[in-house]
């Protein structure tokens, strides 16, 4: 009888029940079996080499994508973050010379940050450098709102926007400060000007300034009276050269305040904060936990997606942006190895650049309905502003804001930034904001206004009719738009060298209205020739 293990070897030597008799006169011995191939079993055998060599070439052919992705990213995250890419190499300082002829000394204070080169000591009203402004003179002695200058009508976008939706919580404000239970936060607020603009710093001082419990106004002239100090940098003191005159701010503000105060807001002559909403917003439970009592490093503002891009994501200055005390430290510590001798006007974005080197992401400031504290844009731009009919701003400096109108702004916003002043018929900025600021404060509560004023809908190329009329642009402006990529000068909006270039973006959150799934290529596409279409009428 035969064995069960038996049987177990025979199967082995033979195969499965079923190729038994298939197998039977088969000699299994490889010494004495003839090679021979038939047609079908090489056929079989060249397709499957075939095979092989077109998975390998599929292989090299993925890794040079994804090297080419990467040097994109590096592109897109060295380059394309600024809002006017150079179109020639940057210009690099010449250390040995700069405008006040202050010689640079190292520097190291308490708090062990190495700003040799960075720090600046600020010149007095005679040039000698070594001047500290006192920064609570203003807090301390705040000077009368001058009102009789002020006109609060018509009653035009800006009146609706800011007796609508826009406010001041005073009660809230005053409710804490009766509860008494933990300090206030202290805020250092701190603007970027020049001489040429000192009246609005004096609208500033008599507006929001001395609500900050410190200020000064860094300028290229010291004037105890206005609260200017004059803060020398590295380069030219003039527009295109911002970045370095922040990195003095910084470090000034660093070595002489950091101790005094929690949080430290910064932004340019143009921008009017709502000081007492701000305080509250840096005291709410959101903000406690997220910088975990102060510890972990916050920068706040209004971000950007530039292009849609939401991994080259900055916050802009426009509104101006808060840092805590631990983002200050951050931001200092890398001061002399990010951008340090880069000429540059795009500082928000490069302050945005070097926190994140040092692993400090910008923390979102928008409510739950993707409404913004801090805004960009003055308040009648957003009173009529629709994202869809604005390709210029909605997808250069894209956010992921798509509310209509006045529902773009929280009701107890933060900072406006009041860019359109003295443009199109508006008001200059000193002006316009102390318009508005009559307007939240009640000044202008027994005004007659009479009915609301009609409003157009706002384009960005209505606003930018006079911009785009530069010489610079004349070719952009008459080439068809097959012909666009001929211009030297489209290099300045990243859209066209994106069409151009036809780089296929990843997805975002821009789409086409009728598919969610659309690709961000085909609606870039669709936005850049809307974009030449409104920008030539």
């Amino acid at each position: 009888m035969t064995s069960i293990n038996s049987l177990h070897r025979q199967r082995s030597r033979w195969g499965s029940s079923c190729n038994k008799n298939k197998n039977k006169n088969t000699d299994t011995s490889l010494r004495h079996r003839s090679i021979v191939v038939s047609p079908r079993s090489f056929f079989w055998r060249m397709r499957a080499v075939l095979a092989l060599l077109t998975a390998s070439s599929l292989l090299a052919y993925f890794k040079h994508i994804k090297d080419a992705s990467r040097s994109l990213d590096a592109y897109y995250n060295n380059v394309k973050l600024s809002h006017l890419p150079p179109l020639s190499p940057p210009k690099v300082i010449d250390k040995s010379k700069n405008d006040t002829n202050v010689e640079i000394t190292t520097f190291t204070n308490n708090n062990a940050v190495n700003l040799s080169g960075i720090y600046f000591p600020a010149l007095d009203e005679n040039g000698k450098p070594g001047y500290v402004h006192d920064a609570t003179t203003l807090h301390t002695n705040p000077p009368a709102f001058d009102f009789k200058g002020v006109n609060c009508g018509p009653n035009d976008a800006t009146m609706q926007m800011m007796t609508q939706r826009v406010y001041v919580d005073l009660a809230a404000h005053e409710r804490v400060n009766k509860l008494g239970k933990t300090p206030r936060s202290k805020i250092f607020c701190h603007v970027y000007t020049t001489n040429k603009q000192r009246i609005r710093i004096q609208a500033i001082r008599e507006t929001w300034g001395h609500r900050c419990d410190g200020f000064h106004a860094a300028s290229t002239v010291t004037d105890r009276s206005i609260d200017s100090v004059s803060i020398p940098h590295e380069g030219k003191e003039e527009y295109g050269n911002m970045w370095q005159k922040v990195r003095a701010m910084w470090s000034y503000v660093y070595v002489h305040y950091f101790d005094s105060y929690d949080w430290f807001h910064i932004g340019g002559d143009d921008m009017y904060v709502l000081v007492e909403n701000l305080r509250l917003y840096l005291e709410s439970e959101d903000i406690v936990t997220a910088s975990n009592g102060g510890e972990h490093p916050l920068l706040l503002g209004q971000q950007f997606y530039q292009d849609g891009y939401m991994n080259a994501s900055y916050v802009t200055g426009g509104g101006g942006y808060t840092l805590n005390k631990a983002a200050l430290k951050a931001l200092v510590t890398s001061f002399p190895h990010c951008e340090p001798n880069l000429v540059s006007s795009t500082e928000d974005v490069l302050v945005t650049r070097c926190l994140r080197n040092e692993g400090v992401e910008a923390y979102c400031t928008a409510d739950e309905t993707g409404a913004e504290r801090y805004n960009h844009i003055d308040p009648e731009m957003e009173f009529n502003y629709d994202p869809k009919k604005n390709p210029l701003l909605y997808y250069s400096y894209s956010s992921n804001n798509t509310n209509i109108g006045p529902e773009r702004v929280v009701k107890n916003s933060v900072s406006f930034h009041l860019k359109s002043g003295g443009m199109d018929g508006q008001p200059k900025v000193e002006n316009l904001m102390r318009r508005v600021h009559a307007i939240l404060y009640g000044h202008c509560t027994n005004s007659t206004l009479g009915p609301p004023v009609p409003t157009k809908q706002w384009r960005d190329g209505k606003f930018l009719k006079n911009y785009w009329k530069r010489p610079q642009f004349e070719c952009d402006l008459k080439a068809k738009p097959d012909e666009i990529c001929n211009c030297s000068r489209v290099k300045y909006l990243q859209r066209e060298v994106e069409v151009c270039k036809k780089v296929k973006k990843p997805k975002s959150f821009i789409t086409n209205a009728t598919s969610e799934t659309a690709t961000t290529e085909t609606t870039s596409n669709n936005l850049f020739y809307r974009f030449l279409k409104y920008r030539r009428e």
